[in-house]
């Protein structure tokens, strides 16, 4: 056990607070050199950034850098679902991504080290500022707005929530400026990776994503995001260069898979044939054409998703396309997805209140709108005892003595036979 650590047990014993330990800051000397990086001359201090190139066919996942350059701003936009981002170059998207004091945010929380990606005629650009000191905040954020300034559109992972609140903050506490970040044209990948692999990976966490989809393994140079706070509190009492290279390659690795993913992203919602598609991709892009009015590749895409062979995806996928087919006039079409819902949920009344609803009203058949309704009323035994279910039941009780007088009008015995 260190002294301090010690010191601290035993005033916590006397229920006393410890005093508070200043870190002990590294003079700029001891860590110039070693990081190979140069100091930035700004009106309000010197800055500290390293910057290397990488080539274009720089291969990082399936592909190459240059391959994200391929699609064009008018779908990162309708991906993003931001129409601003139509106007943006491919050419002059920013890639962002922090390392930081603190995972929860707070205005106590420094971005220590900022990583910003950009093509150049050159290859792929990546600068990272690094705070050698806390002192010099001011001035790295003035560095920074060198690349802010001239990005079309910023490319981020969960950036909307975290990285560019944390920046906006610090320039408005370090420079005493609002920079608007948050309304600058931003594809935050978070969202779209959610979307199309939430329900196939454990998590959507960007080392998970790069695992799966980029097929991305780091190298033992890489840190736990987690401990990465800790490391630069680590350096600043003593100076430890090591920790922080692997604070570097960390966050170098994230800004190239912002490429990699995004890449990704963009290529399963442009993918013209959806069998190409893993199921919970199709699913994902038939939703989104469906939610952007294409009628042609949402059903295509719905269509491959209820090919699957994985149960819940299936089933979810049954649902959406129903759902799509009735609300464009197509229930007829529908009818066959219906019976299979019921069958593969048997406990789930909906599908097949949405078959007497059809039999009733579309089909003027009320034997089998009332045998559909009867299979309502046994899937509804199923749910727990409660005012859903009273309410449900409910409403099902008033359309099957609607329908059982509606026979009674009719001559002949019910035909209590499922739909073919």
């Amino acid at each position: 056990m260190s002294p301090e650590t010690d010191l601290r047990r035993r005033l916590r014993r006397l229920n006393r607070r410890p005093p508070s330990v200043a870190p002990t800051v590294i003079p700029r000397e001891a860590s110039a050199g070693t990081l190979d990086g140069e100091e930035i001359a700004t009106p309000v201090g010197t800055a500290y950034r390293m910057q290397r190139s990488f080539p274009l066919d720089h291969q990082h996942g399936p592909g190459r850098l240059s391959d994200l350059l391929v699609y064009d701003s008018v779908l990162v936009s309708e991906v993003a679902r931001q129409p601003a981002l139509a106007q943006a170059s491919m050419e002059g998207l920013l890639f962002l991504d922090t390392e930081t004091t603190g995972l929860a945010g707070g205005a106590g929380t420094l971005a220590f080290l900022v990583g910003v990606g950009t093509f150049t005629a050159e290859g792929f650009r990546l600068r990272q500022y690094f705070l050698r000191d806390p002192a010099d905040e001011a001035a790295m954020l003035h560095a920074l707005l060198e690349d802010l300034d001239l990005a079309s559109g910023l490319v981020t992972f969960n950036g909307q929530a975290f990285d560019l609140p944390l920046l906006e903050s610090r320039y408005i506490i370090g420079l005493r400026q609002r920079r608007g970040l948050l309304t600058v044209p931003h594809l935050d990948l978070l969202h779209p990776s959610r979307r199309l692999w939430s329900r196939a990976l454990p998590d959507c966490a960007m080392g998970t994503i790069e695992q799966h989809v980029l097929h991305l393994h780091r190298s033992e140079d890489d840190i736990p995001g987690a401990l990465i706070p800790a490391l630069y509190l680590e350096y600043l009492r003593t100076g430890a260069i090591g920790g922080m290279q692997r604070v570097i390659y960390h966050n170098t690795m994230d800004v190239l898979s912002l490429v990699g993913v995004a890449t990704q992203v963009l290529g399963r919602h442009s993918q013209a044939d959806p069998a190409q598609l893993t199921a919970s991709e199709a699913l994902a892009v038939g939703r989104w054409h469906q939610r952007a009015g294409r009628v042609d590749p949402a059903e295509h895409a719905l269509r491959s998703a209820v090919d699957s062979s994985e149960g819940d995806l299936r089933l979810e996928a049954l649902r959406r396309l129903t759902e799509y087919l009735k609300r464009g006039g197509r229930a007829a079409e529908a009818l066959s997805a219906w019976a299979e819902w019921h069958d593969r949920a048997p406990a789930d009344p909906t599908p097949c209140l949405e078959l007497a609803k059809y039999f009733e009203w579309d089909a003027r058949d009320v034997d089998q709108a009332l045998y559909w309704s009867e299979e309502a009323q046994v899937a509804l035994t199923h749910w727990p005892a409660d005012w859903r279910r009273d309410e449900v039941a409910a409403r099902l009780a008033h359309r099957l003595e609607r329908l059982r007088a509606k026979r009674s009008t009719l001559s002949g015995e019910p035909r209590r036979a499922a739909l073919a």
